[in-house]
């Protein structure tokens, strides 16, 4: 006997098959939102900035206001690793040309953004800048209201950007910073906090399913695999963090040379969303890879720990043509921002590959309607989709739907999968 599902007042999408019995003359589909017209929406301006990456976080407060924080790379660009791939990349590179920063900046409508001028952070012997850390790379941001101290509202991982001796740091190990505001940082003084990690991570934030603080740090690719993988951690305090256990790893459907560079998620109804990072490494390289194109898949669960693959693997943010600004690389911010019927995915991009000097690195902005990562179309003749039996709380029941050029009609069936009469 099929199990009945208690799916609550929560949205059930089609990106997995959790409620899906059967189909019959329908084919599931992975949506792409729309690259905005107008990109860029953020270029870099100042010294401080270098070039502008959006490892990092966009959301818009309940006020209204926009907030990012994203990445810049003052003082000159990371050195290339082109000239001798079996070599290290920092080998013969001036560590004091490099500094990592965060950078702040506000908005009244997601498009338009400005810089504060916040007087936080010594640039150079100057504190006319938007700056809110330096030495600290790929920090993403949470608001949690859960904790009573309010120096500890907003939460951050990040890597350090330089060991003791002020020479760059590969982000072997991920820290932590607290806020009362998002803009005054204070690092924490037992950094880092998740050693066995390597330079890209994602912060999920508190998890009500486990009842734990929940990142996706990569592991170290310096160990014994260096193969780039998705790996969770988790913590009871924001301080003291589990070891990044894979729970996301390249298999033989991926072709060789794939490998995974991150995965920012997110909670969207019932489900984790992932942001997979999809790097297309050159297989011939050896290991550790550092040349190849990146774009971005989507991955789906329903603990977190255990994932599917949603739309056979294609891309959900493709690379663009070449020549355009996102012909090389893709990244996604950690998750969308809802804005009336539609989500806004925030995302940097390179025109050139990974590994290749002289990386740009606008932010652009791609839409997609609400709810709409996977649909089940039917063709020119009748499809059909059946549900498992499900209980669910609230007033009317709905369904998501297009019927422009036909029909689309709904029944509840019995045990033996006749209809209920008065109800289709």
């Amino acid at each position: 006997m099929t199990r009945l599902l208690d799916v609550g007042t929560k949205k059930q999408l089609f990106i997995d098959d959790l409620i899906i019995d059967e189909t019959r003359g329908v084919t599931r589909n992975l949506n792409q939102p729309d690259k905005y017209a107008g990109n860029p929406v953020m270029i870099p301006l100042y010294p401080w900035e270098g070039r502008v990456t959006l490892y990092g976080t966009v959301w818009n407060d309940a006020d209204g206001e926009w907030r990012m924080w994203y990445q810049g790379y003052g003082g000159g660009a990371i050195p290339s690793m082109a000239k001798d791939i079996s070599d290290s990349p920092w080998k013969g590179f001036d560590a004091s040309n490099l500094l990592y920063v965060i950078g702040y900046a506000t908005s009244n409508n997601g498009i338009h953004w400005e810089r504060p001028n916040l007087q936080l952070v010594d640039y150079k012997g100057s504190l006319d800048n938007n700056l809110v850390l330096s030495d600290a790379a790929y920090a993403n941001i949470i608001k949690d209201t859960r904790d009573p101290d309010p120096d500890r509202l907003y939460k951050s991982l990040f890597f350090e950007a330089r060991d003791p001796a002020g020479t760059p740091n590969m982000g072997d190990g991920v820290s932590i910073a607290f806020s009362p505001d998002g803009i005054r940082w204070t690092k924490y003084e037992g950094n880092p906090v998740i050693e066995r990690s390597s330079d890209t991570h994602a912060l999920l934030g508190w998890d009500d399913l486990h009842g734990k603080y929940v990142a996706y740090a990569r592991p170290s690719v310096h160990e014994e695999n260096k193969t780039r993988r998705i790996g969770r951690s988790e913590s009871d305090d924001f301080i003291n963090w589990s070891d990044p256990q894979d729970v996301l790893v390249p298999d033989e459907k991926d072709g060789p040379g794939m490998e995974f560079y991150g995965m920012p998620v997110f909670k969207y109804e019932d489900h984790y969303i992932g942001h997979l990072w999809a790097y297309h490494a050159r297989p011939e390289e050896p290991k550790q890879r550092n040349f190849g194109t990146m774009n971005v898949q989507l991955a789906s669960s329903r603990d977190g720990i255990n994932w599917d693959r949603a739309g056979n693997r294609k891309p959900f943010i493709p690379n663009g043509p070449p020549g355009s600004i996102d012909a090389g690389e893709v990244y996604t911010a950690l998750g969308p921002v809802v804005v009336d019927n539609e989500l806004w995915f925030y995302y940097s991009c390179s025109a050139s590959e990974h590994g290749v000097t002289g990386r740009s690195g606008p932010i652009c902005l791609a839409k997609l309607r609400l709810d709409g990562f996977v649909s089940v179309d039917a063709g020119q003749d009748v499809g059909s989709l059946n549900t498992k039996p499900f209980r669910c709380e609230g007033g009317p029941l709905k369904i998501n739907a297009s019927a422009r050029e036909g029909m689309v009609g709904v029944a509840v069936l019995d045990e033996s999968g006749i209809q209920y009469q008065g109800y289709s």
